[in-house]
Formats: C-alpha cells, structure tokens, sequence
C-alpha cells in the first residue's frame, strides 16, 4: 500500500503541480513567468525552472497536516465507536490538496507502528459523465449498494482501514446529476464507523458543499491550513535563493531614489491604463512600507541577528501579505517579480573605506570570471485583474470550486454548449487568467487574490476562512 501511495504521489507530482512549469507548456499564451525565463540565459532558466518546480511542498502546511492527523487517529483508535471518523483538511483553491495530503499522510505512516491498510481514491479526475460518479467512486472504495446496511449492522466492531479521498471537488460536478457521487459518500460511507476517512477539499468547493447539502453535518473535524508568514515563505524558498544568488532590491525611498530609473519602468502609453494605476499604486505602497520599517529599525534595537538584510525581509512580508499567504500564489509572484539585472554597486558603497582597497583587489582576480548580471528579486506585485463579464466571472467561480476542468465537464457544470464555452475560454487564456495543460483548464494561481475580491463583490459563494 506503501508503494501505490508513493506512485499516486510521483503521478500528482508529474501531472499536477500547477507551479511554474505549467507556464511552459501551455503553447498557446506568453505569461509573465515566461518573460522572466526568457531573459535569462538558456541553462540558468532550465536550473531555475527546475529547481523552483522540485521545491518539496510547504513544510508548516504539511506539519500542519500531519498533526491534526495523528491525533485525530489516535483520539479515534481508542474509541472508534463514538470519537470523530473523519477529517477534512482545507485548502486554497489555487493549492495542490492532493498532493499535500499523500505527502503527509506517508509521513504519518511512517512513523505508526502498526499503520492501518488504506483504501485510497486515486484518480485524478471526476468521470466525463457525471452519472458515473457514484458507481466509479463506490467501486475504487469497495463499496455496493448495502454498504449502509452492512456499516449498521457491523457498527465498530473492529477497525478496518484509513480511506483517503485526495480531493472532494474531483467527487462531484455542479450539475443537475453531478452531486450522487457526494450524495453516496455522506448517505453511506461515512457512516462506517470502522474506518476512518481522510478528505482533502478546496475552500470554495467545501463552502458549496456547506450550502447545497449540509456535507459538513457528516464529518468530523475539519483543519484549515495556515497562511503563510514572509519568514516560512523565505525559508521554504531558501535553497533556490542561494543556488542562484538571487540579491533583493531596496524599495526604501531613499534607496529608490539613488537609481531612480528603477523607481518607474512601465511605459505612460500603455494599452491598459488600469493596469498602469493599479502597478503604481503597488509601487507606492510598497515604498511607503520598506521605508517605515526601515526608520523602525534605526530608531529601536535590532531584534534579529542581522543574517537577513532587511531588504529581503521586507520582500517575504509583502509577499506573503499579497498572496494571502498561500504558498503556490506566493512561488508564483516570486518568479515574476525576478528581473536580470547589471551587478549592484550598492555593496561597494556599505564597505567601509579602510576595507574597500583589500576588497578591491581581491574583485579584480574575480572580475573576469564573474558575470555581469545577476537575478534581482524587485518589489512584488500583483497584475491587474482585465475587466470580466458576468459570465466570465460565473466561468471562473465554476474553475474556482472545483479546482480544475475540462472543457466538457466545464460545459456541463454551465450548462453551455462546448463550443461555446470553448471560444470564451480562449478569450480568458489569451488574457493569461486561464491555463490549460494535457486538456485540464485552471485559473492562473497569480490572479487568485483579485479574482476571489471580485467574485465575492457579485455575491458568489465564496468561503475561504
């Protein structure tokens, strides 16, 4: 059982990561990540692009998931017949639950002496019809139609095994039949108190699955995973920082005004002039902050050891204050935010005079070896959500809850023709809000933040607390 989770979990990886590397191979759109790659020689992009896509999942996300999962065990071991035989652990709609969720459930089991058999759900996507969501989940689950009989009569009698439901918005399709499968879970399965249920959910679909069917009545605990402080963001990225030496820009006032070209890069003509207010506004904000906190610390005693220079810690607190915390969102504002630059001179400037000619001889043995760029990490910022219909917005609140779709699927959840979900789709992709990988469509991790404003502005179901 080891080995099938280890497999589920290679696949997931493989398939389903959503992180930089889906930029790449979506043909049909340039994206902001890609204009980063692109300006950076051939094998630094490939290093880079690599090594940003082996970044292991968050580690507070999965310690999160993995002790609420043992005590919840635990706790239930001792007394299956009346403690709590389920969790469910909620995610951001823009993060890989499944994968998280394998992640630490190996971990635990690893650790347990005499870990449970698991019956796990490994598909990675709901059927193309939905009629065949009930039968398909009640054969990967071992289950028939007198699965609520036969829980009744066996009750607790002995523990059975740990079933795992990776992702619970791949288990249903808003849809006139696409509900039996949930239908089936909470009416029959959950209702087997010999075994316990692990369920990874999206917010959003989890917030619909509250409204529609009460779905929260028949489980258990539920666990949110954490948002993201700058500090675990940084040291989560730390090894793709320092194989690549990535330096970060003080966006201070009085640092931005010593190379004040960099203090505005966007061109007054551009097409979209919301865009060019809403990248201004960013840049504003975030120079009014990095230069509080740097008066702060001139005025009070340092309360850290001086590893990290405020330059970059300022970056993490932005970063982690845009994305929401949410770690994908955040990978995703990190790699845009990189600019390859021409070497700072502003490190010569903070070496003391008496030490700057020892310095100084020793740059020139290294000069011809040293390269003439090096990647900056600049002030983070997010884009500019393009003006959307209400149409588009219903499209993507449907992407939104259930975490990915294809366009058949996506057709029948709208209840539109393919062909005409197809086209608007196009529009939405070509607008850089929508990607598509091997016919899965998912909304852009980058746009998450505005588009969950905006949704919740028109009064979508959206809950994601």
């Amino acid at each position: 059982m080891a080995n099938l989770l280890s497999k589920f979990r290679q696949w997931l990886k493989a398939q389903r990561t959503f992180r930089i590397a889906w930029f790449a191979k979506d043909p049909q759109r340039t994206s902001d990540a890609e204009v980063v790659l692109t300006e950076l020689p051939s094998e630094i992009a490939e290093d880079l692009l690599e090594a940003i896509n082996n970044l292991p999942n968050q580690p507070d996300e999965v310690e999160c998931i993995v002790s609420t999962l043992k005590d919840a065990l635990t706790c239930w071991k001792k007394n299956p017949r009346l403690s709590n035989n389920s969790l469910v652990v909620l995610a951001h709609p823009a993060s890989s639950i499944a994968r998280m969720l394998i992640d630490s459930l190996e971990q635990v089991r690893e650790k347990e002496d005499d870990p449970l058999p698991v019956t796990l759900l490994d598909w990675i996507e709901r059927p193309l019809d939905p009629d065949d969501l009930k039968t398909e989940i009640s054969k990967k689950l071992g289950g028939d139609s007198d699965d609520s009989l036969k829980a009744t009569e066996k009750g607790a009698s002995e523990i059975e095994d740990l079933v795992v439901v990776p992702n619970l918005c791949w288990c249903f399709l808003r849809s006139a039949d696409g509900l039996d499968g949930v239908d089936y879970l909470q009416d029959t399965l959950l209702g087997d108190r010999a075994r316990f249920w692990v369920i990874g959910s999206g917010k959003v679909g989890w917030g619909y699955l509250k409204s529609t069917l009460k779905f929260h009545a028949y489980c258990g605990d539920t666990v949110n995973l954490p948002e993201l402080t700058g500090e675990q963001l940084r040291d989560w990225m730390q090894p793709v920082i320092e194989q690549f030496d990535i330096h970060f820009a003080d966006a201070t006032l009085h640092k931005r005004f010593e190379n004040p070209t960099n203090l505005l890069k966007k061109d007054y003509s551009a097409d979209d002039p919301m865009e060019f207010v809403s990248d201004i506004t960013q840049e504003i904000s975030a120079t009014v902050e990095s230069s509080v906190s740097a008066l702060k610390d001139e005025l009070l005693p340092k309360q850290d050891n001086g590893e990290k220079s405020s330059a970059e810690t300022n970056y993490f607190r932005r970063l982690a204050d845009i994305s929401e915390g949410v770690s994908v969102v955040a990978l995703q504002l990190f790699m845009q935010s990189l600019q390859y630059q021409e070497k700072s001179q502003d490190k010569l400037a903070a070496i003391p005079v008496e030490n700057r000619e020892a310095d100084d001889e020793a740059d020139k043995s290294k000069e011809k070896s040293s390269p003439e760029k090096q990647l900056v990490a600049t002030i983070p910022k997010l884009p500019s959500l393009p003006a959307l219909s209400q149409s588009d917005l219903y499209l993507l609140y449907s992407l939104m809850l259930h975490g990915d779709l294809t366009i058949q699927t996506l057709s029948s959840s709208l209840g539109d023709a393919p062909q005409v979900v197809t086209n608007q789709v196009q529009i939405l992709r070509n607008a850089n809000i929508i990607e598509r990988k091997d016919g899965v469509l998912k909304i852009n991790p980058i746009y998450y933040p505005q588009l969950r404003r905006e949704l919740n502005r028109n009064n979508f179901i959206i809950e994601l607390t």
